[in-house]
């Protein structure tokens, strides 16, 4: 039972904090740009590991890599999209 609970949370601190990053190197610029880095850099560690991950070799017959790769892009995409959110919101509450 805590293998899938630390492998969430392993891809949550892969996609979280390289999202961080990106905002923070595109801090100055407009929001579309913040919000691109973000979403960019937390997809460039999990979804490239996954597509690795899901099409070796060694995998279960009656398992989907194409299903899995998408599935766990789109919690990287989420995880991205809610870390641009908050830092945004930081941000306009230390603006004020």
């Amino acid at each position: 039972m805590t293998g899938p609970i630390f492998f969430i949370i392993l891809i949550i601190a892969l996609a979280a904090f390289p999202a961080f990053a990106g905002w923070k190197f595109s801090q100055n610029k407009d929001q579309f740009v913040r919000m691109a880095s973000t979403i960019v850099a937390g997809q460039m560690i999990v979804t490239p590991g996954i597509i690795l991950i899901a099409f070796s070799e060694d995998r279960a017959g009656d398992e989907s890599p194409m299903q899995t790769m998408i599935i766990y892009a789109a919690m990287a995409l989420v995880i991205s999209i809610m870390t641009f959110a908050i830092l945004e919101i930081r941000k306009t509450q230390q603006d004020k």
